[in-house]
């Protein structure tokens, strides 16, 4: 029987978001894969089908995972219909009554639209099935139970199954989000970088929909990212071991634990925000032990052994520039004034606000938020 790629060499590729690609090595090593190689915007790695499995459920910072089905030379499109419809038996993978979606990619001299090379695989596919079956599967541009990812670089095309359809940053919990919500994977990273463990409250004061806290929640009590998401695509694997599966989502939903009422705090000016925050946790296993309250950050009172997560808004969410700086001050203030012997990690919608905030940066990292360039500085105030 011809085996696919991802069985023959064992590999399979981890899409991240800009910027967090090392940090994404770093937690597939911890959960038990083998890093291959680091790539902008991905992780090439290799585990056997248990580890695969707590990837796909444990994992915070991966958007997506791909299973390499056949890589091949691509000089043009008729290179990729032919070489798509002869490499892969397509009607092994899914049944015809399924509908099938694609995703592509393509920076090639000779193939230039992701569209139209999209185009080309989705008629290999179709025209594979009818000449089996007679018949074609439907085709869809919105969320399909079986989803193929595709890329052309180089003149070198791979096609690979993605394992759960919808991107892994879709957690599940987010009822409702305010204006600019932070995306799932970055809020983990910062809980990641600030090193939280539990040994300190930790306080969102500007929560917004309640990303972070969210985040937070699921590190502490051991909430696989995967908890309430709905996925789909793994079952198409043709070697997939829907037991196996089921003793890892079981083993990992036992490792979780409650939450002590107030280790994790959020505040926010918007009674709006608070509740769409207090919705959202309300999904998650220990949400209703958050403390949430309405109130500008200024007005919380005095803690010591704080640990401040938030992301102040900045951009589009604020009038001016002006006003960003105010807030960055003021947000300053509060740091030294309300939160002495803590530690406070801010992540600056622009690099020249971490001064604003009048505070020694004890280290500065740069990151991505979508598109935008952000700087997640460390304060410490003694």
């Amino acid at each position: 029987m011809k085996t696919f790629e991802y069985q023959d060499k064992g590999g399979y590729f981890a899409i991240v978001a800009g910027s967090l690609e090392r940090h994404a090595a770093a937690e597939l090593g911890e959960i038990g894969a083998t890093v291959r190689r680091e790539v902008p915007r991905g992780v090439y790695f290799s585990c056997d089908q248990e580890t695969l499995y707590r990837v796909l459920y444990s994992s915070r910072l991966i958007q997506r995972v791909l299973a390499p089905l056949a890589t091949f030379a691509c000089p043009d499109e008729q290179a990729l219909y032919s070489q798509a419809r002869a490499l892969i038996d397509w009607t092994s993978l899914f049944p015809v009554d399924t509908s099938f979606g694609i995703r592509a990619n393509v920076s090639s001299d000779r193939i230039r639209h992701s569209l139209y090379a999209g185009q080309r695989l989705k008629d290999a596919i179709c025209d594979s099935f009818r000449a089996k079956t007679g018949r074609r599967p439907d085709f869809s541009t919105k969320q399909a139970p079986v989803n193929f990812n595709l890329r052309v670089q180089s003149g070198r095309a791979t096609i690979s199954l993605d394992l759960t359809g919808v991107s892994m940053h879709k957690r599940g919990y987010r009822k409702s989000a305010g204006a600019a919500p932070l995306q799932e994977t970055l809020a983990a990273a910062l809980i990641r970088l600030s090193g939280w463990d539990g040994g300190r409250k930790l306080l969102d004061p500007m929560c917004g929909s309640g990303t972070i806290l969210a985040e937070a929640l699921m590190h502490y009590c051991r909430i696989p990212a995967g908890y309430l998401r709905p996925d789909s695509g793994l079952q198409f694997l043709p070697d997939h071991k829907p037991e196996l599966l089921a003793r890892v989502k079981a083993a990992a939903d036992a490792a979780i634990r409650a939450l002590p009422e107030g280790l994790i705090e959020g505040s926010d000016l918007s009674a709006v925000n608070v509740q769409t925050t207090r919705d959202n946790l309300s999904l998650l296993p220990g949400g209703e032990e958050v403390k949430l309250e309405t109130s500008r950050f200024q007005e919380l009172g005095l803690e010591r052994g704080r640990c401040v997560v938030t992301n102040p808004p900045y951009g589009v969410r604020l009038e001016n520039s002006r006003g960003a700086e105010l807030l960055y001050n003021e947000l300053g203030d509060f740091l030294k004034q309300k939160c002495p012997d803590s530690e406070s990690y801010i992540l600056c919608g622009d690099k020249n606000l971490v001064p604003q905030l009048r505070l020694r940066a004890h280290w500065k990292k740069n990151l991505k938020n979508a598109d935008l360039d952000v700087v997640l500085a460390k304060i410490v105030v003694r």
